[in-house]
């Protein structure tokens, strides 16, 4: 199994790496390599202690009843174009 971590510098001398799936986990360390080290460690502990199942819901999907409220909205078109111009603008950018 292999996860994938967020590591970020949190101050001079200290790395936090993090890891959101499968399990919400934390570690720090004095170095970069020492906070990725912890946190490999303490999820294979933490993964070792129990396991992973899928649950499937029965029934209805709660969010249906809202899908399509919004379509005849006099303001959705202008909403969309104004999400695809951010859009636009992010990715101009992240270009070089």
């Amino acid at each position: 199994m292999s996860l994938t971590a967020f590591v970020q510098q949190i101050d001079s001398g200290q790395f936090r790496a993090s890891i959101a799936q499968p399990i919400s986990l934390t570690a720090e360390g004095a170095s970069r390599d020492e906070a990725i080290s912890r946190l490999s460690k303490l999820a294979q502990h933490q993964l070792s202690q129990g396991e992973i199942v899928e649950i499937r819901w029965a029934g209805d999907n709660p969010w249906l009843k809202f899908a399509g409220i919004w379509k005849d909205h006099p303001d959705f078109d202008a909403y969309q174009a104004d999400i695809a111009e951010y859009r636009r603008m992010v990715d101009s950018m992240d270009s070089p």
